[in-house]
Order: structure tokens, then C-alpha cells, then sequence
């Protein structure tokens, strides 16, 4: 099995000196999550009964990125499925023939009941947790645990402040990863001639910064610059899945609106319909409009500031209407990676939805202490946007055919 030499010799270093957060941060295509599988790999087949927990922010990205990673690590080692293999029955995990076991859980979701004595725990693309679920997971430690995360950055955010030591940290670019193919080292390469002469604050110089250098970054201007109007009927005839999602404020007569939108997910576009934008309406007003909504069993994401949950009674006891109910997930850092993760998408909003179009021109980056952060303002249709994005990522893939 060829091994990323840099990376291994980061981790053989840290392992020797027991240094308990091993932090991988860098640019796509730079081979952290490999290199840090390849060792759990090795570790779990050179010491019988090693236990390894990974942890994942959806189910997506742990079958169709870490158990390929895996596949094919088991693969170039020259294993079978004899060596390693991998259940979905009675909780999804990996067996290794000495006795070893990777466990997985999903960031977000309660993690109690994993059993504890845990050798190593593997967040990865941590920069989609928040703090909180991180030290959950931590609890499964056992004695001696060593700890591993990765994450391309966009700026600074809790685990530098938490875990972050002297050298324990490896920033790394796809130079350092030498068994990239010829079509992805272009890819980049094209991406870096377009970024590094790029003006500050532009997304060529963001994605150069970000993909490519692997550094703290952080993009000046518009939260979502790339946004345009397309026709009411484009969106309602479309056959996509819809997705609502509410951020509420106008509860307790608070100065923020309450939102409704639908959104529709494409490979590269969003589509955005504003149904409901109000300071001065209530559930009532709200339930009128949800029922007015071609029903097609749709799933509704909310807010969970001013009472959510009994909103969300009061909105079902008001529309009868059987919706996948489902709360947002919010938390340190959220917000930032929701932009984050929206920024390659075009966002068509119907003519019709003033509010949001007038959002998507008013929501930028605003200067707060030696950062910049998205502003507090402009941002509800916004917020719904993030809401929605976040839970179409975690729906099963039947679902959003």
C-alpha cells in the first residue's frame, strides 16, 4: 500500500509522543482523509482489538466517501473481504479479522449509548460540527485516546481556539498528495491560475485561498453573490422535490420577520419561492398559507428560536397537514459553513419573491472584532435557504428524485 509519506510521518511523529488532537487542515484534494483512514487501517490490523470511532455530519458522505476510502485502502493492501468488512446490520460498522472495529456516528445526532474505551475518534470535515457535539463524541474516549480531525477551512473557529497546540496541526495542498489523477491536479491547477491574481474578496480568490492553499479564508462582499430571477412558473411547474423551511421571529413581537419559502435542489442550482414573509402576521395567517401549498408530502424544517416546537403544534393543529416535521440543526460555526457550502450553487428566485431578492443583495460579510462575519441583518429568507439546504443533504437519495 503506497502511503502519503508527509501525512505519515506528521502522524507517526504525534502517535510516538501521544499528542491526544492530531489536526489535519488543508485543500481539497490533499489526501487528509486518506491518509488518516490508511493509518486507523494499519493500526486496526497490526493491533488485534483496536476500536475506532468516525464521525460523519450525514450518512452521505460516510458511504460515498469514507467506506469508498476504505474499499479501496483495503484494496491497494492487498486485502480481501476475509481482512475487513463492512455491516449495515445492527448499527453500521466495519470488522476486521484481528478483532478490531471502526463504529460510526453522525454529527448532530445523540451519541450516548456508544459504548466508551474508544482508542481512536476521527472527526471528519469537523468544520461542520460545533463544539458542543464534538465534546459529546469525546466522552467515548478511552485511556490514551488519540484524536483526529480534518477540515478544508474557510477562517478560524472553535477548534483552533480548543484544540489547536504548538505543532500539532499539518496544513497541507494537492502538491503534497502525489497519487492525484492528471484530470483533478488540472482541475486545480486551472482553479489556482484563476484565483491567485484574483482581486480580495472575490470567490476566484476565496476558492484559491480555500481549495487550493488550504488557508484560513474568508470571502468580502455578498454572503451569496451568485443569484438570479427566473419565472413563478419555472419554480411551481418544476418537478423537483420541494423542501419548506420557516425562520420565525415576529412571535413575542420581536423586530425579525416570520419566514415560509420552498426550495428545490439541482446538481448546480437551488430554486427559491418566497411564500410567506411577514412582522405583524401569527400561526393562523401562516397555516392559511401552508394549506394553500399543493401538498406532495413535503418536508418542513423550522427555526427552533421563539418556541419552535410549539409552533410547530400549533401550526399542525391548525393545517392537518401530514409534514415531515423536522427541526433545524444550528450551532457554533453553522452559519458560516451554511454560507460555505451554498456558494457554488446559483440560487433562481422567483419574480414574485421581493423579500428574498432583496435579501440576496443586502446579505454580506460585515467586519466583526478581526473577522469578517455574515451580518445580522438580511437574512431570513437566507436562514431558511441554510435550513433546507442542510436537511436535503441528509435525505436518502430515493427521496429526492
Amino acid at each position: 500500500m503506497e502511503l502519503l509519506k508527509l501525512h505519515h510521518d506528521f502522524i507517526a511523529e504525534h502517535h510516538r509522543k501521544g499528542t491526544p488532537f492530531i489536526i489535519f487542515q488543508g485543500g481539497r484534494r490533499s489526501g487528509k482523509t486518506v491518509s488518516i483512514l490508511q493509518f486507523l487501517y494499519l493500526e486496526s490490523l497490526t493491533h488485534p482489538a483496536t476500536r475506532t470511532l468516525i464521525v460523519t455530519d450525514t450518512y452521505a458522505r460516510l458511504k460515498e466517501s469514507i467506506f469508498q476510502d476504505l474499499i479501496m485502502i483495503n484494496r491497494s493492501a492487498g486485502g480481501d473481504g476475509r481482512r475487513m468488512r463492512i455491516h449495515f446490520t445492527g448499527g453500521t460498522r466495519v470488522l476486521f479479522e484481528t478483532g478490531s472495529e471502526f463504529a460510526f456516528v453522525y454529527a448532530g445526532r445523540d451519541v450516548r449509548g456508544y459504548a466508551s474505551n474508544f482508542t481512536y475518534i476521527f472527526f471528519n470535515e469537523c468544520i461542520q460540527y460545533d463544539a458542543r457535539t464534538v465534546r459529546e463524541a469525546l466522552k467515548a474516549a478511552g485511556p490514551g485516546c488519540q484524536v483526529f480531525f480534518d477540515y478544508n477551512p474557510y477562517t478560524r473557529f472553535w477548534l483552533n481556539d480548543l484544540y489547536e497546540r504548538e505543532d500539532n496541526k499539518l496544513i497541507t495542498t494537492y502538491h503534497n498528495n502525489p497519487f492525484l489523477s492528471d484530470f483533478v491536479r488540472r482541475e486545480l491547477d486551472n482553479m489556482a491560475e484563476r484565483g491567485k491574481d484574483a482581486a480580495p474578496g472575490t470567490m476566484e480568490r476565496y476558492l484559491y485561498e480555500v481549495e487550493c492553499r488550504g488557508i484560513d479564508s474568508t470571502l468580502s462582499g455578498l454572503c451569496l453573490p451568485h443569484h438570479r430571477t427566473i419565472a413563478d412558473e419555472d419554480y411551481h411547474l418544476s418537478p423537483l422535490p420541494e423542501i419548506l423551511a420557516c425562520d420565525w421571529g415576529a412571535l413575542h413581537a420581536t423586530a425579525d420577520p416570520d419566514v415560509i419559502c420552498g426550495f428545490r435542489f439541482d446538481t448546480n442550482a437551488i430554486y427559491a419561492h418566497e411564500y410567506y414573509y411577514s412582522r405583524h402576521g401569527g400561526d393562523e395567517e401562516m397555516a392559511a398559507v401552508l394549506r394553500s401549498i399543493p401538498f406532495c408530502h413535503q418536508y418542513l424544517v423550522y427555526d427552533t428560536a421563539t418556541e419552535g416546537a410549539d409552533r410547530v403544534r400549533s401550526l399542525f393543529a391548525r393545517t392537518h397537514l401530514r409534514f415531515h416535521f423536522s427541526p433545524a440543526r444550528k450551532g457554533a460555526g453553522s452559519v458560516l459553513t451554511g454560507i460555505r457550502n451554498l456558494q457554488p450553487y446559483e440560487i433562481c428566485v422567483t419574480a414574485s419573491s421581493r423579500h428574498f431578492l432583496e435579501e440576496l443583495e443586502n446579505y454580506r460579510f460585515v467586519q466583526k472584532g478581526d473577522t469578517l462575519q455574515p451580518s445580522d441583518n438580511w437574512n431570513h429568507c437566507c436562514d431558511a435557504l441554510r435550513y433546507a439546504f442542510d436537511l436535503w443533504t441528509m435525505l436518502p437519495r430515493t427521496v429526492k428524485k
